[in-house]
């Protein structure tokens, strides 16, 4: 963020701090790093490369790729209404002493790692029948985080309109800008649009086709023989790692929402084509 930027959109309201906080945010879920790339980077070697490649379909058959929905559904529901269980009301942007980092990473964060790890070395194990119990314990895990990140953020999850942003973190990503030029909305904000307003039935059902999709990257990829019993925890670490991020990001919108209002969606745009013209100019 150049400094011209910030003075530029402070007008706006959002201090330059803000800003910052807002553009790297946008980033995340805009333009960073996928799901699919986060296991390649774990994983590396010929998996990690396969994976960059996009060999999405890998091991994949039309039987599995509904089961796999079916699962999908089944895990996000489940974990909307238990992963919530004891976190309505705000918490004020506390963390406890166990989450306070010593080397770079949580004590809470090093044992989440841990468990999903150990789903994922069974999964990898165990192939398709270890598919359901592998997904609903890491879909619980990713649920119960996103929550948590909500509340840091400073979201009351007793406002059902709290709770059913937690499920849109699991589609953000899933839809591309609305048309052309530089009038066109952001994916994130278009995103968020489709999804507003649903019943929670079908906001589940919706979010879980777009989930299934990325599990499917995760799958197909574990269910490649050696590899997937190999590489199980790290394509279960990257997945948690993938969702906190976009959660981190999703919420710190949502806050400056709160205490900007609209004016945050059209600093995002001018962000864009401020980024737009840049881009332009070099070339």
């Amino acid at each position: 963020m150049t400094g011209s930027t910030g003075s530029q959109l402070a007008p706006m309201a959002l201090t330059d701090g803000q800003i910052l906080e807002l553009e790297r945010a946008l980033e995340q879920v805009e333009t960073g790093r996928g799901v699919l790339v986060r296991m390649a980077d774990l994983m590396g070697g010929a998996v990690g490369h396969a994976a960059r490649l996009g060999l999405q379909g890998l091991g994949m058959t039309p039987r599995i790729q509904e089961k796999l929905k079916g699962i999908a559904e089944t895990a996000i529901s489940r974990a909307f209404d238990v992963a919530l269980l004891g976190m309505s009301g705000p918490a004020a942007n506390l963390r406890a002493p166990e989450d306070i980092p010593t080397d770079g990473k949580s004590v809470r964060d090093r044992a989440l790692q841990a468990a999903v790890a150990v789903s994922g070395v069974v999964g990898g194990f165990t192939g398709v029948a270890g598919l359901a119990p592998d997904i609903g314990f890491t879909t619980l895990t990713i649920m119960r985080e996103i929550a948590r990140i909500a509340r840091e953020e400073g979201e009351d999850l007793s406002d059902p309109e709290a709770r059913r942003a937690c499920l849109e973190v699991f589609a953000l990503r899933a839809f591309p800008n609305i048309g052309e030029g530089r009038e066109s909305e952001l994916g994130y904000f278009s995103a968020r649009t489709v999804l507003r307003g649903r019943p929670v039935v079908m906001l589940i059902s919706e979010v879980a086709s777009h989930y299934g999709l990325a599990l499917g990257h995760k799958v197909s990829l574990q269910l490649m023989p050696v590899a997937g019993a190999l590489c199980g925890a790290s394509l279960n670490a990257a997945f948690l790692a993938h969702y906190q991020a976009l959660a981190r990001a999703h919420f710190t919108i949502r806050r400056l929402e709160r205490q900007h209002g609209p004016v945050v969606r059209d600093t995002a745009v001018a962000l864009r084509d401020q980024a737009v013209a840049r881009a332009t100019g070099e070339d």
